[in-house]
């Protein structure tokens, strides 16, 4: 029989936080160091692809896991609409950002001759594109995790009709 060390529950969640918190910075480093190294430095795909793959494989796995467990993505009743929102806004935001400063750091000499009109439309079309489709990715994501949540509740209730 193998001897088991007793932790303390308080030891085992500071450990799993810190755990969590580097999981955290982490992904932050590997983001920035793409955008840097594509954006700045102008380095050829193969360059960062690495950084690429890692980040959206941890990425979907840490989604997938939850999905399949059943753990809440979103939090509960209002904070999850509001979060849906809120994330599609940030999201068309960001994306609007990086476009636009790279188009025009490409582009400065053409918006300058003809105008910031055609860059701002382009900013906004940008932007309503993106959130809307971030708005039906986290939307789906939603209707998954709210279906196994269902489905777990439902497996508990019968459980307890059984017993």
């Amino acid at each position: 029989m193998k001897k088991r060390n007793a932790q303390d529950e308080r030891i085992v969640a500071q450990r799993r936080k810190i755990n969590s918190e580097a999981y955290g910075i982490l992904m932050l480093a590997l983001l920035c160091s793409m955008l840097v190294q594509q954006f700045l430095l102008n380095a050829p795909f193969q360059q960062y692809a690495g950084e690429l793959i890692c980040f959206f494989g941890v990425f979907l796995y840490v989604i997938i896991r939850h999905l399949t467990l059943g753990i809440d993505l979103y939090g509960e009743g209002k904070r999850s609409k509001t979060f849906l929102f809120i994330n599609s806004i940030v999201t068309g935001t960001v994306v609007t950002v990086i476009n636009g400063v790279l188009n025009y750091m490409q582009y400065a000499e053409k918006y300058k001759a003809d105008g910031l009109g055609p860059f701002i439309a382009v900013l906004g079309v940008t932007f309503i594109s993106a959130a809307a489709a971030a708005f039906v990715v986290l939307s789906g994501l939603h209707y998954l995790n709210n279906k196994k949540q269902a489905k777990i509740q439902k497996e508990l209730d019968a459980k307890e009709q059984n017993e």
